[in-house]
């Protein structure tokens, strides 16, 4: 996560591996790939107060609204 200006990056990568097996069958898949997400944020916004959290593949972003 990233902040320049008003403008919040996040920046990351995802990678899957899945593999079946039935029969006289085995297939595999795999997928992988970087990307990156940019959101302007309001003016009043202090980005010092910006906080994420990631748990179980779930990233939350908390940016707290101005006074």
């Amino acid at each position: 996560m990233d902040v320049k200006g008003r403008v919040l990056t996040i920046k990351g990568e995802r990678s899957t591996d899945e593999q079946t097996q039935k029969d006289n069958c085995y297939r595999r898949e795999r997928s992988y790939g970087r990307f990156e997400r940019a959101f302007t944020l309001p003016q009043d916004v202090n980005s010092e107060t910006i906080k994420a959290d990631y748990k179980n593949g779930v990233l939350e972003i908390h940016v707290p609204k101005p006074e």
